[in-house]
């Protein structure tokens, strides 16, 4: 199962935010969101928005338990 969640119209480079999405991607959710709050780089705060939308989207419109998430494609 896939969930997506976007962000558009972001204020920051995209090098920036990929350097951000490049250190949480193939992680379990809950260990990407950790990482993701006490990084201290610009781009954590949106990618930590975006990454929690996505699980909140793939709790409540699947079904899916939070723990058995993984960060597939991030992009």
């Amino acid at each position: 199962m896939q969930v997506t969640a976007t962000l558009r119209h972001a204020r920051i480079s995209p090098q920036k935010c990929r350097l951000v999405a490049d250190v949480v991607r193939g992680q379990p959710v809950g260990s990407a969101l950790a990482t993701l709050k006490f990084m201290p780089k610009k781009g954590a705060e949106l990618v930590y928005k975006v990454v929690y939308s996505a699980a909140a989207n793939a709790e409540n419109n699947n079904g899916a338990d939070i723990d058995e998430l993984k960060v597939h494609r991030i992009f």
